[in-house]
């Protein structure tokens, strides 16, 4: 799994963005997983997940369990990688200094440097058609979404050296 998406002068195929960006050419990227006995084989599985749920599903296949008092990100994929459960994640949230984003089931809300909009990732992965007008309500909705998580980043301290993400 990378962290991003391609370079510049990387082949994203559909996907609008490169690297540094919150499009999906910047942030979606293959995950492959291989443990033989554990996870079948020769499996395609289109589940949302993030880089932040691989600490939670290393902690699972290694059979600990995190600190009670650590509040994770992530979920351990473990049960998805092995066909038995959905991922848990529904939306995930970005903040790169003025550049915003936002996934909420599958819609994606960008405002960007690069442009923005509201966008279907089930009918335009390549957030070629902007929405906003047309789907104002949903709009409203992921931003709220991305306010509240905006507002619970803001209280969590400490921050450490990562206040400016």
């Amino acid at each position: 799994m990378s962290d991003n998406g391609g370079e510049a002068v990387a082949d994203n195929g559909a996907l609008r963005g490169r690297k540094a960006q919150l499009f999906e050419g910047g942030l979606r990227v293959p995950l492959i997983a291989r443990w033989p006995g554990h996870i079948p084989g020769g499996k395609v599985n289109h589940e949302f997940t993030t880089s932040l749920d691989l600490f939670p599903t290393f902690v699972s296949a290694a059979g600990a369990k995190p600190d009670s008092r650590i509040v994770l990100d992530g979920f351990s994929l473990l049960p998805a990688m092995q066909g038995t459960a959905a991922v848990p994640r529904r939306e995930m949230f970005w903040q790169d200094k003025s550049d915003k984003a936002a996934r909420v089931g599958t819609w994606k809300w960008v405002e960007s440097k690069q442009g923005g909009g509201l966008f279907d990732l089930t009918t335009d992965i390549g957030e070629k058609t902007d929405l906003s007008g047309q789907k104002p309500e949903i709009l409203a909705m992921v931003k709220q979404r991305w306010q509240n998580w905006r507002k619970e980043m803001d209280a969590a301290e400490p921050r450490g050296p990562f206040r400016d993400y």
